[in-house]
């Protein structure tokens, strides 16, 4: 559903950059995990990745075009930066570890990376689902929104920050390479579908579950990624949903 608000804020590009923060994170994640505490879960630290950075590029977004396509290149930067220096001193089993971020197979992921995932999901959907309305008068007119009482600024700032969670759970799930596409292709289907917001969000979910779904059995019965499998399906929904409304207006 967040995908939904971002794409209605008119911000849903930025997802593929946050989600490069992803491998930032766990590469310090992993170092930490390698030689001060083998206990340690890298997954929290790629939260607060992507969280500054999509925290960082709401600020920028402020003062402009520039200021906000600079924040975004540079953001990218260090993350690769990170990601490969800490990469080549980490052993050949730990490098694994932050490869999965890389590109992940949710199928192979632990009870307790689930478990994490699930709640970190939950947390997300509740803050949507609690501050829908409030969300959608930020996206539509903040000044109005600001008129009526309301903290446009913080509502903004939450939007960015639930999206940058969503963004961190789907680069643990799929990787970050192929996470990019059950979070933008979803949004941008339902957009197709309808313009009604609530109608959007209904659709945005089923077609994100439904590629989950399809993805996992197909994964199965193919014996492929799980991760690319979500991501053919999510494509293959999304051309025939655009053919079918090119057909129809045609």
């Amino acid at each position: 559903p967040i995908s939904v608000i971002m794409l209605l804020r008119g911000s849903l590009y930025i997802t593929p950059e946050i989600s490069h923060a992803a491998l930032g994170g766990a590469a310090l994640g992993v170092l930490i995990q390698t030689f001060i505490s083998s206990t340690f879960d890298p997954f929290p630290l790629v939260i607060v990745f992507c969280l500054a950075t999509s925290i960082l590029v709401s600020y920028m977004g402020k003062s402009g075009q520039q200021s906000l396509g600079m924040m975004l290149s540079v953001s990218l930067a260090i993350s690769v930066t990170i990601y490969a220096v800490v990469r080549s001193y980490l052993p050949a089993d730990k490098r694994v570890l932050v490869d999965g971020y890389l590109i992940s197979d949710l199928l192979l992921l632990s009870e307790a990376n689930l478990l994490s995932l699930a709640v970190v999901s939950a947390s997300a959907a509740v803050a949507t689902v609690i501050f829908y309305r409030e969300f959608i008068y930020v996206c539509f007119d903040m000044e109005t929104a600001e008129a009526l009482g309301l903290k446009a600024e913080l509502y903004d700032l939450l939007i960015f920050s639930v999206s940058a969670v969503t963004v961190a759970v789907a680069a643990r799930a799929l990787g970050v390479l192929l996470s990019v596409t059950l979070l933008i292709i979803p949004a941008a289907a339902s957009r197709l579908i309808t313009r009604n917001i609530s109608r959007m969000l209904t659709a945005s979910f089923i077609i994100a579950v439904s590629s989950g779904l399809a993805g996992i059995i197909l994964s199965i019965n193919l014996n492929i990624p799980t991760s690319g499998a979500i991501a053919l399906v999510s494509i293959v929904l999304f051309t025939a949903i655009y053919v079918h409304k090119a057909l129809k207006t045609s």
